[in-house]
């Protein structure tokens, strides 16, 4: 059988597996279905942002998007294939525990996830937080925390102020739609067993600078794409194109869209904080137990046409975050000499990804200055500044890498 239609309808079907028998109130034991052991919500980092697990080494490293996931897959993948290591990527059936764990590992997951009101059920009705949640009658809610979706104060000191919770209600003068909508909400897997005894490691970028790399690279998705004009940029008129096309997507996306979260529809997750939602109280920032410092160290050149591009000796120079990963062991300097010095032609640009074409960079440059954009901007900063008050109190966790 095709293993792409195999793995295709196989992520269709994700509750096939081990019941799970847990007690309740009175000591009767029953099994909770399938559907409540799926791991939901975005407050779960590994689901939000490409996460990589290492049993052997007890290592969680998770490289949000825009500092070099793309290339970190291969080289993973490359120690998986011919070093024999064991890294696991959360990702498609992987996002399920029960698919990566052996049984002992799991029971003890759900057994530390269901021990107490871990999980946090964000309800419609009001009346409804108190219920007992420790009985079999509503299995979605069980062990869980309930919380009232208006009940703003409680919600914004579990996820911050910031949410997508609040925000999407204001946004939408609380339709009855978005009032009566329900969200399960599950921890960060580092903070349940047998994950609270692996070391965690977050590769972190500049917040602003991540964020405008984020900005091109969502606009990338979608008819309305301004990058089609590159190719004509060099012109008044093309120039004219993709000034304006930039500027009319920007001017009717809403920043909290691009860095919360919230609505339905594709989610602008390249632009994603770092910083929210929280998870009670405690951002990934204060979670993550070490970071990792995302650099490229690319330069540029013009070439005997005027155009600006990428120096390629520097692309050839620097592996960017990859050194990194050697340095900690995650990665072997013969998966570097394998993949960036042999397969450059197909390396480089996923090496070096996450940096954006000088002109889109300059087109973004100009737009910061148009003063039909500056309350847009001055929301995009304000949002982005929370990721700098996180990094402050946390900058001592930077690997000397």
């Amino acid at each position: 059988m095709s293993n792409a239609l195999k793995n295709y309808a196989k992520n269709a079907y994700h509750f096939e597996g081990e019941k799970y028998i847990v007690k309740d109130k009175d000591g009767i034991p029953f099994e909770l279905n399938q559907h409540v052991l799926e791991w939901e919500g975005n407050t779960v980092f590994e689901r939000c942002h490409p996460t990589f697990i290492s049993q052997k080494r007890k290592v969680i490293l998770t490289c949000p998007r825009k500092v070099g996931h793309s290339s970190i897959r291969f080289y993973l993948n490359y120690m998986n294939a011919v070093n024999d290591d064991d890294w696991i990527w959360i990702e498609e059936e992987d996002r399920y525990p029960k698919n990566f764990l052996n049984k002992d590992d799991l029971l003890e997951l759900y057994n530390d996830l269901y021990s107490d009101t871990n999980k946090i059920n964000v309800i419609r009705n009001k009346n409804g937080v108190n219920q007992d949640v420790f009985t079999g009658d509503n299995q979605y809610h069980f062990s869980s925390e309930l919380i009232w979706n208006q009940d703003k104060e409680k919600i914004e000191k579990l996820f911050g102020k910031e949410n997508t919770i609040t925000w999407a209600q204001e946004f939408a003068d609380n339709s009855e739609s978005v009032l009566g909508r329900e969200q399960s909400f599950s921890p960060p897997l580092q903070t349940l067993k047998p994950f609270t005894d692996y070391t965690s490691y977050l590769i972190v970028r500049d917040p602003w600078d991540r964020f405008m790399s984020g900005l091109i690279t969502e606009m990338d998705n979608g008819l309305l794409n301004p990058w089609k004009y590159d190719m004509i940029a060099g012109s008044e008129r093309g120039w004219e194109l993709l000034y304006n096309s930039c500027k009319r997507i920007l001017f009717f996306t809403e920043p909290e869209y691009l860095t919360i979260g919230g609505l339905d529809g594709p989610q602008a997750n390249h632009t994603f904080l770092l910083g929210r939602p929280l998870w009670r109280g405690k951002s990934m920032y204060d979670i993550y137990d070490n970071f990792i410092h995302y650099k490229h160290d690319i330069s540029y050149k013009t070439n005997e046409h005027g155009d600006m591009g990428v120096d390629h000796e520097s692309l050839e120079k620097t592996t960017g975050v990859i050194d990194s990963l050697v340095e900690l062991g995650f990665i072997s300097q013969d998966a570097v000499e394998a993949l960036h010095v042999k397969e450059k032609h197909n390396m480089h640009g996923h090496t070096h990804v996450n940096v954006t074409p000088h002109i889109r960079q300059h087109v973004m440059s100009e737009l910061q200055d148009d003063e039909d954009l500056y309350q847009w901007w001055a929301r995009c900063r304000e949002l982005v500044d929370i990721e700098y008050e996180c990094l402050k109190s946390n900058e001592h966790k930077f690997k000397n890498t």
